[in-house]
């Protein structure tokens, strides 16, 4: 996907009137997320550039999340000069990571996560044959494209090749699950509670497991213990997890992330 995206004609396309656009102040490594707020309702909007069968998916999946009371965008698919977007009205609220930063308690960071657990326990419940056929449908397939667009192909082929056997799993714990459950992609609104989960790439057909492990390595760097995280699961779903995969996993992607920022910083101080 390119890496220069023409924000002017997107907003100019679907929005009538003068508008302020700026970036949010959390980027993504590519720079493909824009804001803009119209001069005369003050109405904000999110772009994001994408690949029209990865936004595609998005607005697809976006739908289903909501239908099953998951709070995420309502996103609408667009194409303008030869580049696809997606736009949807801006979630009021900060992030998790935003919140984190201005110094929120742990007791209120195990709170959010309580309701966390209580989304991807309805995650759970739903039936993932729905977007089966849909490019971008499964999670390595999703990391593929993400990780080659930031870094490179081969990299990509390498972490998908990854993610992939991470997924093995009994045909039973294969659902619908967000993938991507940080701190940087949940909504926090003013009331304190989670408003929306964002990122909706993140979202694909994916083990139980594989899942809760990607959202637990995040969990784990911020509380120390994913113990009480996987036990308070159990309890809410009456469904059993892998702990010894999920902790595996936690782990490896600790590692992998740390290395995607190697990279990156590494690849930006040669330029």
């Amino acid at each position: 996907m390119s890496k220069k995206f023409n924000i002017s004609d997107a907003v100019r396309s679907v929005q009538i009137g003068s508008c302020i656009i700026r970036m949010p102040k959390i980027r993504g490594s590519l720079g493909s997320v824009f804001i803009s707020k119209s001069q005369s309702s003050g109405i904000e909007y999110v772009y994001k550039f994408n690949h029209p069968a990865m936004a595609l998916k998005n607005s697809v999946v976006a739908r289903i999340l909501n239908d099953h009371c998951i709070p995420v965008p309502q996103i609408n698919m667009h194409m303008q000069t030869g580049q696809c977007f997606e736009q949807y009205k801006i979630i009021p609220g900060k992030t998790l990571y935003e919140c984190i930063g201005d110094g929120i308690s742990n007791d209120e960071i195990d709170s959010i996560y309580a309701e966390i657990l209580e989304l991807f326990h309805k995650m759970s419940q739903i039936d993932w044959r729905l977007v089966e056929k849909m490019k971008y449908s499964r999670t390595h397939d999703v990391a593929k494209v993400n990780i080659s667009d930031v870094n490179n192909q081969f990299f990509g082929n390498i972490c998908s090749r990854t993610v992939q056997l991470m997924n093995i799993g009994t045909k039973s714990d294969r659902g619908l699950y967000h993938c991507g459950i940080t701190p940087k992609n949940i909504i926090i609104g003013k009331d304190g509670h989670v408003a929306a989960l964002i990122d909706m790439d993140e979202v694909a057909i994916a083990d139980k497991n594989y899942a809760f492990g990607m959202m637990a390595a995040k969990y784990y760097q911020l509380r120390g213990q994913i113990n009480n995280l996987i036990g308070q699961y159990e309890l809410i779903s009456g469904q059993s997890l892998n702990s010894g995969k999920i902790r595996a996993i936690s782990n490896l992607t600790n590692f992998g992330k740390h290395m995607l920022w190697y990279m990156a910083n590494r690849r930006n101080k040669t330029k």
